[in-house]
């Protein structure tokens, strides 16, 4: 045989290995994970069967006060909300939305509104 046609079969023949233990590599990967996640599917299926205690007052605010201190909360500067509340507004945006999208009660959204009705007012009279 030819040298160069030896090397190609042998190039050839070192891809087909390379091939076949990649593949095999892989197999037992995906073995591991379908043994790992029928491990997970038993361990939150004895999870569940767990009776929940019943709620009471103290721990439903206990809850609520460790889901509220683990969310960041976004501070929107004074001046800003003025701004934004009075921008959604031009939008069509009604108070409850407003104060839904901004995170803010319902109430100052509505106080924000009168305030610049009380500011368009002023400014034409002028």
């Amino acid at each position: 045989m030819d040298g160069g046609v030896l090397s190609v079969l042998v190039t050839i023949g070192s891809i087909a290995v390379f091939t076949l233990l990649m593949n095999l590599w892989l197999l037992k990967a995906v073995r591991q994970l379908k043994r790992e996640l029928n491990e997970l599917k038993r361990a939150a299926g004895t999870a569940r069967s767990e009776p929940e205690p019943k709620a009471t007052f103290s721990a439903s605010l206990d809850r609520v006060e460790r889901e509220t201190a683990a969310t960041p909360a976004r501070a929107i500067p004074q001046a800003d909300r003025y701004r934004y509340v009075g921008a959604l507004a031009e939008q069509g945006l009604d108070a409850g939305k407003i104060a839904s999208a901004l995170q803010m009660a319902q109430a100052e959204v509505e106080q924000l509104l009168q305030l610049a009705r009380l500011k368009q007012n002023v400014a034409g009279r002028r």
